[in-house]
């Protein structure tokens, strides 16, 4: 069971004796809701430093779970907590993207650096795709690329489409179906 400082005398109503339990939880669960409920404290800042100076091992505090604190802790990785007491990485990263979607914030490096990623694995993919002398995802991968799809890519889409025009006219013309 977690021991509170004395600053958490139990005088704020985001801690309170009912909702305890869920700073000392490990389940994801109640990490979350423990983070919820810190969100609106205006404690939240120095709980965290307290949770870091101390350094607790256990539970959530202000907003931060244990592992977000021993990341935050681990010299070798570069994520802070901000002035909000919220868990800040590298812009640039997918999870420092994903904390800027979380707190409604926009970010060009990071928004940048996803376009990048998500080019890079597009163009892997459409290599695969080629590998396999061209396909119909490889000419809807040259679309979202917004580049001409390739030579291939365009004989794969013409031979599909040949085949469903010609499985629509044995459906209009059963007649035809039997005939072969």
């Amino acid at each position: 069971m977690i021991t509170l400082p004395e600053f958490l005398d139990g005088t704020t109503p985001h801690c309170t004796p009912a909702t305890a339990h869920l700073f000392d939880s490990t389940h994801p669960d109640d990490e979350q809701q423990a983070t919820a409920i810190c969100t609106g404290c205006p404690l939240r800042p120095g709980c965290a430093q307290h949770a870091l100076t101390t350094p607790e091992e256990r539970g959530t505090w202000g907003g931060l779970t244990a592992r977000q604190r021993r990341r935050i802790r681990n010299p070798d990785d570069t994520a802070w907590v901000d002035d909000e007491g919220r868990l800040r990485v590298a812009c640039g990263t997918y999870r420092a993207l994903q904390a800027h979607l979380r707190y409604g914030e926009t970010c060009g490096p990071c928004r940048a650096a996803q376009a990048a990623r998500t080019e890079h694995a597009r163009r892997a993919s459409l290599a695969a795709e080629h590998a396999a002398g061209g396909t119909v995802n490889g000419a809807a991968i040259h679309r979202r690329l917004g580049e001409p799809t390739c030579v291939h890519c365009r004989a794969a889409v013409a031979r599909q489409s040949a085949v469903q025009r010609a499985a629509r006219r044995m459906a209009q013309h059963p007649e035809l179906a039997m005939a072969s």
